[in-house]
């Protein structure tokens, strides 16, 4: 019933409105917010379009976090607040296009205060904290083959371990990424005008993360940070298959001077991943892979230690035990072991591209997020629900929007469509309503 309504609501608005509809115009979608009056909490938001397209999107919704919360970062730097715009500056920012992302989030925040005191490297500063900050934390770990049932083919989840270095990293965003040159589709969870890496998951199932190992940073001329590293590999790949996407990583980052010392988690499915070791300042393309005598070379596990992987890291207490228990795992039993007490926390289990289950949960938040790949990429309008202990995602069904294009275009739905093809499908909607039976 509610599908219907809601169709039937929207189709009828539209048609009388005409196409001027906010969703479309802003290229964003918010499909579940939950904030207290300190704007602490979650929210999950679909962007599309270009690359600035997606970035003004995402400076137009969170216009009121970036606003009050840039002061609070910029306050964090302190005295060393022009010393670091002048590094950053310098930097190198990958993949293609993500420097457009960053001049859509700030005209889009100015598109609302157009009198604020900030510009393009104060993003970048913003979306760079985790290179000026070391707290020395993180724990993750996954799992494929013997410990898996399908049609699961690998789980993995990582816990960001670390405080809460400004009020702003308590508004929990879970960004799905929907660009419109064919890059892969990607989702990231952070802070509000986030489009780094600190925790992330692509259309294919790598999880890419950051831990914190050795400390110090140094930016020779050129140097890209760590985060933006660890975007750029997640999403810069092409069209490669899954099985080379490491191999394509390796060869990147080892022709590159990352700023800081870190582990890079490149958690990709069925062991086509492994874990990249950062020395400061210099490349990263040192990569620790499954090893066969060590769980059959289908588990891997990250920390804050070095390991060449045939044994657990001497900082884990408690992921190898897991293990050395046996037995098939569930995205339920990782996210029992992790437990809460990370800033984040996010978990997926993986059945095919575009095919899996995500668990986030955010520090301060009593419940967690539950979505599925197709409520994140919507072919309709998703909507959330509540449930007990949680929050699950639940997406309206595309067969009830689906249509194909009288011209002869693939089957699409209004919200991943142009605004004159989803004029004109409109435009002859009242035959579709009776075919859909809305």
């Amino acid at each position: 019933m509610k599908k219907r309504h809601m169709l039937s609501g929207f189709l009828a608005w539209f048609l009388v409105i005409g196409w001027s509809l906010p969703v479309l115009a802003q290229n964003y979608q918010i499909l579940h917010q939950d904030l207290d009056a300190n704007r602490h909490g979650y929210t999950v938001i679909r962007v599309w379009g270009s690359h600035y397209d997606m970035g003004y999107a995402m400076g137009a919704a969170f216009a009121d976090d970036i606003y009050v919360g840039w002061p609070d970062i910029k306050d964090q730097l302190g005295p060393q607040y022009t010393l670091a715009r002048s590094v950053i500056g310098a930097t190198t920012w990958l993949p293609v296009g993500i420097e457009d992302e960053v001049d859509g989030i700030l005209d889009g925040v100015k598109s609302k205060y157009p009198n604020i005191d900030m510009d393009a490297i104060d993003i970048k500063l913003m979306n760079t904290f985790s290179d000026w900050a070391y707290y020395n934390g993180c724990r993750s770990h996954s799992c494929w083959g013997g410990f898996v049932q399908n049609p699961v083919k690998t789980l993995s989840i990582r816990r960001l371990d670390y405080g809460t270095p400004f009020d702003m990293a308590l508004h929990h965003a879970v960004v799905a990424w929907d660009p419109a040159d064919g890059s892969p589709r990607w989702v990231g969870l952070a802070w509000p005008g986030y489009v780094a890496v600190i925790t992330a998951v692509n259309q294919y199932g790598t999880i890419s993360s950051l831990h914190d190992y050795g400390n110090g940073a140094q930016f020779p001329n050129g140097a890209i940070c760590r985060s933006v590293a660890a975007r750029y590999i997640l999403t810069g790949m092409g069209d490669l298959p899954l099985s080379r996407h490491a191999d394509w990583a390796q060869q990147q980052l080892s022709g590159m001077d990352v700023a800081c010392s870190s582990f890079i988690n490149y958690y990709a499915p069925e062991g086509y991943g492994g874990v990249f070791t950062c020395q400061t300042g210099g490349p990263c393309g040192q990569l620790r892979v499954p090893q066969s005598d060590y769980f059959n070379g289908e588990v891997i596990l990250t920390t804050n230690t070095q390991t060449d992987g045939h044994s657990m890291p001497s900082d884990d207490g408690f992921m190898d035990p897991y293990y050395q228990q046996g037995g098939i795992k569930t995205l339920q039993s990782h996210w029992d072991l992790m437990g809460l007490t990370g800033l984040h926390l996010m978990g997926v289990e993986y059945r095919a591209e575009e095919d899996m289950t995500i668990w986030v949960h955010g520090r301060g938040q009593n419940d967690k997020l539950e979505m599925e790949w197709s409520d994140l990429f919507p072919a309709d309008q998703g909507e959330l629900t509540a449930g007990d202990g949680h929050t699950k995602l639940i997406g309206l069904g595309c067969q009830v929007y689906r249509y194909r294009l009288s011209h002869g275009g693939e089957c699409g739905c209004i919200a991943r469509m142009g605004v004159d093809d989803a004029v004109h499908i409109l435009s002859v909607s009242v035959n579709y309503q009776v075919a859909a039976g809305v």
